[in-house]
Formats: structure tokens, C-alpha cells, sequence
């Protein structure tokens, strides 16, 4: 977008927005007028009518201080005679066949003496106005006598001979005051009692068709548009002699030709605003593309600079902002054909020195692996051929960047190697000795486990372990506590690897120790618990199941905690599960109290101990050995196989079912067989 084009949206922008602010501004000013002028209104028409219904009130109380000062009034009203009374009153102004006329005698015992006017079931004042007037107050003002029906009365107590004291009220039709009142007003009026109804209306249609939403008790005003006439509603409440609001005084001013006058000089003035405006912007938009012209013409010469072509110049001469300009674009024009002459020349020794740049490269390159050398030179080829299209020192930068780059790429593969071959050597020295540790601490591991059991005319034992790792956290024990009890474990420790082992190595040694003095198996497993939980930073655990067994009876008493159900396999190859003592593993909470169990072997009776390494093994599949696949291989004859052998075919039994999965878990197994207390008949 052009400057000058730029400058005249701005201009005209700034004169919108003066407009609106100016529109704004008026239509503020007219509604703070409106309202004034009709707080006016109903202050001056609230005066108005105040006035009318004071000279009313006054003609009133001048015709009732003839009626008072009438002879013949007094007489006729003593006599009671009627049309006495009736001719006495035409005589000093009181119209009695008008029907806006009412005229009223009330006595002291509030009985009406005389009326003249429209029938109605009431008296023209209540109680509490009557009362008044008998106590002398003259009642000045308006009375509604009826739902619709507004009068303006005033009253005079007078004595009358024979009467006493009565009360004189005349009154006329408030609609004589209204028309009045719309006559000084030049509007229409209507008159609305507090329930909406119309008590009298100088244009009752109009009222009808602008269905207006009025408070009689609150003064209104409002403009309005009925029919495509406008007009300015104005209602005032009005009051009766009590002081309270009996109806509100609506009037309607047609002011259609003030407000279309108003209209059109509103629009007047605002075309002729908008044109003032056009005629400025386009006057600006002419002024500025003249005096920018000559800019213009110097920008042109610029840009044909800027392409490299010197042979334009500015024609322009003067001291003013363009012809400066023009004297720097001649400076200008001069200093780019010097930089185009220097530019050649540069370009002239830049190749020269390409050509010896480009030799040196290919002597490095040589120093570089053959793969590398091969497209280094390629690229080199590469720039070769695009020397007329493409930048030398662009050329040979890329290149020597490429060669570096792969330089020191090369450095970093050597060096690499070298950090990794020195690492190698020192990791396979560490695993080394590692791994010589590890087997130092298997055998150890395996040397501490209990050797075979000696030969035992009652009892025959067999354990075996197969670590998951070097070493492992599963062990097995028997011992003699005494010469006719004989205790065994069987116990698996949290975790795998050399921390499962130390832990089991001290949970073996702390056992065994215990269980010389401790001789109840529950006692035993408590004491050892406590022992093992007091520092136990490393959160291990270990589920045991240790037991003791009366190779004299038979009976064996042990504690379960936390570890698998053992079996129990009958001579006759019944095959059950030893119920659990419901304890948990050891180490987990210190002073957990244990329970212990007992049950009787008979002659022949095996017991079966293993560790989850046997029923938690996988296979290639991912598939679980399991529980009911260890019960079936026992129920095959294990109550026929030798105590070693039943070991031996479930571990084997384990190996067929992995089908060459790595072990999983270390896998532990204990095989007791009780003969009695007298031995075997035969042996196995």
C-alpha cells in the first residue's frame, strides 16, 4: 500500500471517528434533554391543573356564600321544601337540571337534608371529610364519587335555625376542569382513576389505541410513535381533599412537525458533514499524490540501482526533500559502478587462488580411508563442473568442510575404539574374577547344605538344590536334635543372587542354632523371626517350612511360614497337601507369634518338600508347571520310588517341562520317609 494511500485511510479514520464521537455526543445530549423536558413538563402541567382546579374551587366558594347569604334558601331548607330549595338555588347561580352539578346539605347527625345531582348510594364526602367539615375546615379540591365519576367541590359550614349546624357542598364535573386544562395545553387529555378506568378523555380513541402501560400513583413521561404521529405522554398523579392519590391526568402533545423538522435538519446537517468529509479526503489523496511524485520517480531510479543498472538518473534539481534526494542517488549511481569494478577484480584473483586451494584438497584427501577419498574427489569433480553457476569460495568451503568434517569423524571412530578396547580388556578381566568369586561362593553355598543322611533303620532323607544362578536363596536342612528326633527345613529367601545367599547362609546357621534349644518348632521360628527382623535394611524375607519329627512315633510337629504346602504320600499312594499353620514369612514383622501343628506318619509314609522354583517354572510358552501337574507326576508310583529317586524325577520332570527355557527360580527339593520306630522291613 502507498504512503500517500496509507495517510488519507488515516485522515479518514480520524474523521469517522470525530463523527461518531460528535453523533454520540448528540445523542447524549438529546436524551439528557428529553428528559428535562419532561420533568418540566410534568412540573408545569402539575401547576397548571393545580391552578385550574384553585379557580374552580374559588368560583365554588363565591356561589356557596350566596346560598348562604339566601333568605329564601334558609326558608324554603327549614320548611323542607324542595323545590323551594331547588328555585332558591337557581336563583343565586346554582344550575340544578345540570348534570354536572352537585350540590349537597348534610346535617350535624350526618344525614344528607338536600342533594341535587346524579343519583348515587353514598354521600359526596366519607366520614372522616364530614367530620372535618363540621368542625368549620373549608374542604377545597377533587372527590371521586364514583368508579367513574371525578368531581371538583368545596364546602361551607353554616347554622341554620331549627338545623343547627349542616354542611354546604356544591361540586362540578372534573372533565370541565380537564377540557380546560387541554385547551391551555394544546393536547389531548384523558383522566384515569387508580384502577385504569376513564373518567373522562377529550380523545377517548386515542387513549384506546395507545394502550398505555401507566403508574397513576408516579409522574411519566415519555415519547412515543402511534400511527406515524409522534407524541409526548405526560401523566401527573392527582390528589383529592384527603391529600390522596385518586387518579393520574394523562396528556398526549402531538409533536409529528417539531420532530420531523428536527429529523430533517438532523439529516441536513449530516450530509452535508459526510460531503465536507469526502471532499477533504479526496482533496488529500490529490494533494499528496502530487507533492510525492518526485519521491516516487527517485524510488524507481533505486530499485533500476538496485538491478545493476547505472545508466538511469534523476532529473529532479532543488533544495527542497527531493532534490536531496536525488544528489544522493548521483552518489549513489557512482559508488555502485566502483564496487562493480572492484567486485570483477576480486573475482579474477578468487579463482586463481580456487585452482590452488582445489590441489592442496587432493592432497589431503589422499590421508583419508579409501572410501572417503573416493567421494571426497567426487565432490570436488562436482565443483568443478558448476563453476560458472555457483560461487568459488562456496565451493571450496563446502568441500573443506566436507573433508574435515570427515578427518575428524575418522579421529573420533579411532579414538572410540581405542576407549572401548581398553574398557573390554578391563571388564573381562573384572568378569573374570567375577565369575571365579561366584563359583568359589557355589561351592561354598553347596559345601553348607547337609550331606547324606546317615543310614537310619526309621527314617531315610534326600535333599537336593539346583540354583537359578551361581549361587541362590533356597536351602534345605535336617539335622538330629536328639537320638529319637530328627528336625528338617526346607526354606526359600526373597530375591535371587548373592544377597538371597548370605541371607539364607545366616537364616540356615540362626535356625539350626535356635532349633538345639528351642525345641518346639513354633518357639524356634518366633525366635529366629525376631532375630532376623531386627536389622533388616535390606527388606529380605524368607518363607520357611521346619518341622521335627518322633522317629519313635512317628508324630511330627511343624510351623508353616509363608512357604508351600508340603505333600504327603501314603504307602498306599494316597497323595494329600499338609494343612498350612497360617503363619507368614520370616523377617516381615517382628514378635509374630506362630503357630504349630501336628500330624502321624504311619510305617511307610512320605513326606514331600519343594520350593515355588518346582510348580513357578515356565516353559518356552510362557506357561506355568503348576500344582496339579506336580500332584499328578506324585500320584504315578512315587510311593514305590526310592527317597533320592522321587527328587530326582521331579526335577527331571521340571527340565522336560521348560523344553530348553532358561531356570527361572532356584529349585529345591526335600524327601522324608518314616519306617517306624523298629525300621523297615525291607529297604529302598
Amino acid at each position: 500500500m502507498l504512503l500517500r494511500t496509507r495517510i488519507t485511510l488515516i485522515v479518514a479514520t480520524g474523521f469517522a471517528i470525530l463523527m461518531l464521537g460528535i453523533w454520540g455526543a448528540t445523542v447524549l445530549r438529546d436524551r439528557v434533554a428529553e428528559a428535562r423536558e419532561g420533568a418540566l413538563a410534568i412540573d408545569g402541567q402539575t401547576v397548571l391543573w393545580r391552578e385550574i382546579v384553585a379557580f374552580q374551587t374559588a368560583n365554588l366558594a363565591r356561589i356557596l356564600e350566596r346560598v348562604d347569604g339566601s333568605a329564601s334558601f334558609r326558608i324554603a331548607l327549614g320548611f323542607s321544601d324542595r323545590p323551594g330549595v331547588a328555585a332558591a338555588l337557581q336563583e343565586v347561580g346554582v344550575n340544578t337540571t345540570d348534570d354536572a352539578t352537585y350540590f349537597e346539605v348534610v346535617g350535624a347527625d350526618r344525614e344528607t337534608v338536600f342533594s341535587v345531582g346524579p343519583a348515587t348510594n353514598r354521600n359526596i364526602l366519607d366520614a372522616g371529610s364530614l367530620d372535618r367539615a363540621l368542625k368549620g375546615e373549608i374542604l377545597s379540591g377533587l372527590r371521586q364519587v364514583s368508579a367513574t365519576q371525578v368531581i371538583v367541590l368545596t364546602t361551607r359550614t353554616v347554622d341554620l335555625p331549627g338545623r343547627g349546624q349542616v354542611v354546604l357542598v356544591l361540586g362540578r364535573d372534573a372533565a370541565l376542569g380537564m377540557e380546560r386544562f387541554a385547551r391551555g395545553l394544546s393536547a389531548t387529555t384523558t383522566l384515569v382513576t387508580l384502577r385504569g378506568r376513564v373518567v373522562a378523555s377529550t380523545d377517548f380513541r386515542l387513549w384506546e389505541r395507545a394502550k398505555l402501560a401507566i403508574t397513576p400513583r408516579r409522574p411519566k413521561a415519555e415519547r412515543i410513535v402511534l400511527d406515524g404521529r409522534n407524541y409526548n405522554i405526560t401523566s401527573i398523579p392527582v390528589a383529592d381533599i384527603s391529600g390522596s392519590a385518586i387518579g393520574a391526568l394523562v396528556t398526549f402533545a402531538d409533536t409529528t412537525e417539531t420532530v420531523q423538522a428536527t429529523a430533517v435538519i438532523r439529516q441536513s446537517a449530516a450530509a452535508a458533514a459526510i460531503t465536507l468529509v469526502l471532499f477533504g479526503v479526496i482533496g488529500l489523496n490529490m494533494f499528496l499524490w502530487y507533492s510525492f511524485r518526485p519521491l516516487e520517480s527517485a524510488i524507481d531510479v533505486l530499485q533500476a540501482l538496485s538491478r545493476g543498472d547505472t545508466s538511469v538518473t534523476v532529473e529532479h534539481a532543488g533544495n527542497d526533500e527531493i532534490g536531496r534526494i536525488a544528489t544522493a542517488v548521483v552518489a549513489l549511481r557512482g559508488n555502485v559502478q566502483a564496487l562493480a569494478e572492484s567486485r570483477r577484480q576480486r573475482e579474477r584473483v578468487r579463482r586463481r587462488q580456487e585452482v590452488l586451494i582445489s590441489a592442496e584438497l587432493q592432497a589431503l584427501a589422499d590421508a583419508i580411508d579409501p572410501t572417503d577419498r573416493e567421494e571426497v574427489l567426487a565432490l570436488l569433480a562436482r565443483s568443478g563442473e558448476g563453476a560458472e553457476q555457483d560461487d568459488d569460495l562456496k565451493r571450496v568451503a563446502r568441500v573443506l568442510h566436507d573433508l574435515s568434517r570427515r578427518i575428524v569423524e575418522q579421529h573420533t571412530r579411532l579414538s572410540s575404539m581405542v576407549v572401548e578396547l581398553r574398557e573390554a580388556l578391563i571388564t573381562k578381566t573384572k568378569l573374570a574374577g567375577l565369575q571365579q568369586e561366584l563359583e568359589i561362593a557355589r561351592q561354598v553355598q553347596l559345601a553348607i547344605l547337609p550331606k547324606e543322611f546317615p543310614p537310619d533303620a526309621r527314617v531315610a532323607v534326600h535333599g537336593q538344590m539346583t540354583p537359578a544362578r551361581e549361587v541362590g536363596g533356597d536351602f534345605y536342612d535336617y539335622f538330629m536334635v536328639d537320638d529319637t528326633t530328627l528336625g528338617f527345613v526346607v526354606a526359600d529367601v526373597s530375591g535371587k543372587g548373592v544377597p538371597a545367599a548370605l541371607f539364607m547362609a545366616i537364616s540356615r546357621t540362626l535356625l539350626r542354632s535356635t532349633a538345639l534349644f528351642e525345641r518346639s518348632p513354633a518357639g524356634c521360628i518366633r525366635r529366629l523371626n525376631d532375630l532376623l527382623a531386627v536389622e533388616n535394611e535390606q527388606m529380605l524375607f524368607v518363607t520357611v517350612l521346619y518341622g521335627v519329627i518322633d522317629l519313635s512315633s512317628g508324630r511330627v510337629t511343624y510351623v508353616n511360614a509363608g512357604h508351600n504346602l508340603p505333600y504327603r504320600i501314603s504307602r498306599s499312594g494316597e497323595v494329600t497337601t499338609v494343612p498350612s499353620t497360617g503363619g507368614m514369612a520370616v523377617a516381615v514383622l517382628e514378635g509374630f507369634v506362630y503357630q504349630e501343628h501336628e500330624l502321624y506318619l504311619a510305617p511307610g509314609d512320605t513326606l514331600f518338600l519343594y520350593t515355588d522354583g518346582v510348580n513357578e517354572a515356565f516353559d518356552v510358552d510362557e506357561q506355568p508347571y503348576g500344582e496339579e501337574r506336580l500332584e499328578a507326576l506324585l500320584r504315578s508310583g512315587a510311593e514305590e520310588w526310592s527317597v533320592p529317586e522321587l527328587s530326582e524325577r521331579v526335577l527331571a520332570s521340571v527340565h522336560v517341562f521348560e523344553r530348553g527355557a532358561p531356570q527361572a527360580d532356584d529349585i529345591t527339593c526335600l524327601t522324608l520317609r518314616y519306617f517306624g520306630g523298629h525300621g523297615p522291613r525291607r529297604t529302598r
